[in-house]
């Protein structure tokens, strides 16, 4: 019987990636050649138990995040045994009213947790914008092990863009003794990374209290909790990456370049799952010329490649020159072209003999073409 549901929640950095979302969910941003953001928290979610509920909040962009998610079938999940729903979300943002954890996403959804078995102990939230392959079943271990209430993962020593009021936590003999934003002090303390795992029966409490008392962040509730709950602290070893930039999007895919990296995230024993598509395997013309670079099956290499990624079904023609760029799915850079610096979002074209490059560490983003 399941004792667990996963729940991916909308992101509240979503206002800094620009144009990255303007069609599309921030749940579905191309990722890594193949990914999309939300295939890492919901392989994490899979990985921990083949007895789970998952549902994922959307957002007003929906369409895209339908289209990846199908029927859950590519992450063995089914909807028609409600082991994926997608569920009603992102009204907070939508209108202006930003919070880490939205409150009202959940209530809601109010009908969907009321309705789950009384087998299921634990909810495991999870933000969607979190790179990182996390041993979940671990987690779930060490919360029961301690009898929290609440077990709240971050990163010390987080290598990556503080922005958006970060959540910080302050803990003693790893149990959390205090919440706060990254603005609030001066120094900072371990980076919470948006997932938790909490216990069923207190988060209904929660969300009881919320409707009386009209909180939006369910991290405000949090706070309030520290005195009355076991709130504990669990550090994720290894590579994390919170997407909530352009800037931050860009590093950390080049990152993937990088072979620890992408040895650590793309584990054998906890893989990461995405929508399966059938494309005829990597074209390499007689002229082609690729070096520490990532080149997705369905593409078709005629120029050089150096230092980047090249997604499903892009094309690079001849004479044309690539470098430390990320080239999504679809997008053409056609001959002679020179791009540097650069991200070319889903189907963008870049003409014959264009000069794409940026002379500063943030790249240049070159928008979608709608087909």
């Amino acid at each position: 019987m399941k004792k667990a549901v996963g729940i991916i929640v909308n992101s509240s950095n979503q206002l800094d990636l620009d144009e990255l979302i303007q069609y599309r969910s921030i749940h579905t941003i191309p990722f890594g050649g193949k990914y999309r953001l939300i295939d890492f928290p919901l392989s994490n979610l899979v990985n921990m138990t083949a007895d789970l509920y998952v549902g994922v909040m959307g957002s007003y962009n929906y369409r895209s995040l339908v289209d990846h998610l199908k029927q859950g079938q590519d992450w063995n999940l089914s909807r028609k045994s409600n082991d994926l729903l997608i569920l009603q979300g992102d009204r907070s943002a939508k209108i202006g009213r930003v919070s880490r954890i939205s409150i009202q996403d959940f209530i809601d959804n109010s009908a969907f947790f009321h309705k789950l078995p009384d087998t299921v102990e634990h909810i495991v939230i999870s933000g969607t914008n979190v790179i990182a392959n996390i041993d979940m079943k671990h987690v779930i271990e060490t919360h029961e092990g301690n009898d929290a209430d609440v077990t709240m993962l971050y990163k010390h020593d987080y290598q990556g863009m503080i922005m958006n009021k970060e959540v910080h936590l302050d803990l003693e003999e790893g149990k959390v003794i205090d919440i706060f934003e990254n603005h609030e002090r001066e120094t900072s303390g371990d980076l919470f990374i948006d997932t938790l795992v909490i216990k069923k029966n207190l988060f209904m409490e929660i969300l009881d209290e919320a409707k009386k008392r009209g909180l939006i962040d369910f991290i405000d509730l949090l706070k309030h909790c520290l005195d009355d709950c076991k709130v504990m602290g669990y550090a994720i070893p290894g590579y994390v990456k919170i997407i909530n930039s352009i800037q931050s999007y860009y590093e950390a895919s080049l990152e993937l370049l990088e072979c620890d990296v992408h040895r650590e995230l793309f584990k054998n024993e906890r893989k990461i799952y995405t929508k399966a598509k059938d494309n005829h395997p990597t074209v390499y013309g007689k002229d082609a010329s690729v070096k520490q670079a990532m080149v997705a099956s369905g593409a078709v290499v005629n120029g050089t490649v150096e230092q980047s990624i090249v997604f499903r079904n892009a094309r690079i023609e001849k004479g044309a020159k690539i470098k430390n760029s990320i080239i999504m799915q679809g997008a053409i850079v056609e001959e002679e072209a020179v791009v540097v610096n650069a991200i070319l979002d889903k189907n963008a074209v870049v003409k014959k003999g264009q000069f794409i490059t940026s002379s500063t560490t943030e790249p240049i983003l070159i928008k979608r073409k709608e087909q």
